[in-house]
């Protein structure tokens, strides 16, 4: 089993590239509408303009340069699997370490950022995998997420892993709680690359095989960052027919 995920995570990463340059000259993939509910619990933030490079009165030659996804490190590589903080989904009970890297050797120990996506609270995707069945199967309920359910990055968290598997950095560039809510669950293929992709909203994105035990498609969380309100930080996505509807597996 291990030997098909792997595979399957390398083949993410070998179109990482033409993903993103597919998805930015098609001007992005619409998704789905956002039906949110402000949660009693959300991350202060310092104040930042929402961005629409859509809109012909933004000069883009004046927008912030969105982070740029890393490629898969080969099974040889070592990835160095910092210890973020903790992440949070009340509605499925989880409270798991947020480790950088996303080779099957860190998710082992808990959801792993990519590498180069945006961190948490910053503009841009937030991209994290996951385990479905093996170790500790952190992603196994994403399937029962539903819109507004909130998913929490707490960047304050400081205790580690046991027996060093994952170290927290220092000095520690990353602080904060940031609160995300869910937009929309969707099941893709594993061609759908898309999903690793930047843009000018403060987004996140959770993804994990799909169903249980196979790899012959991905399921994916869509999350979108709320204020200490509970309002979202960004205007509302735009909507779309493409998502599929997700049942428990």
């Amino acid at each position: 089993m291990r030997s098909i995920q792997r595979a399957s995570v390398v083949l993410v990463a070998a179109g990482l590239i033409v993903a993103i340059a597919a998805t930015a000259a098609a001007g992005g993939r619409p998704t789905a509408p956002s039906a949110v509910a402000p949660g009693p619990e959300a991350a202060s933030l310092p104040p930042t303009d929402s961005l629409v490079p859509a809109d012909p009165a933004v000069d883009a030659s004046t927008l912030p340069a969105l982070p740029i996804p890393a490629t898969v490190p080969l099974d040889n590589e070592i990835e160095p699997q910092a210890y973020h903080g903790r992440l949070q989904i009340p509605a499925i009970e989880l409270d798991a370490p947020f480790i950088e890297g996303i080779r099957l050797s860190t998710l082992d120990y808990g959801p792993g950022h990519w590498p180069g996506t945006a961190m948490p609270g910053e503009l841009g995707n937030v991209v994290v995998a996951g385990h479905r069945t093996s170790h500790n199967a952190d992603f196994r309920h994403l399937d029962r997420l539903q819109p507004g359910d909130q998913v929490i990055f707490d960047l304050d968290d400081s205790q580690g892993l046991e027996n060093d598997h994952a170290t927290v950095p220092l000095p520690d560039p990353f602080g904060g709680r940031y609160v995300y809510e869910v937009a929309f669950v969707e099941v893709v293929g594993p061609e759908a690359l898309w999903i690793v992709s930047q843009d000018y909203r403060h987004s996140a994105t959770l993804f994990a095989c799909h169903p249980p035990g196979s790899v012959s498609q991905r399921i994916v969380v869509h999350l979108d960052l709320v204020d200490a309100a509970g309002a979202l930080v960004d205007p509302p996505r735009p909507s779309t027919t493409t998502s599929t509807v997700v049942t428990n597996g």
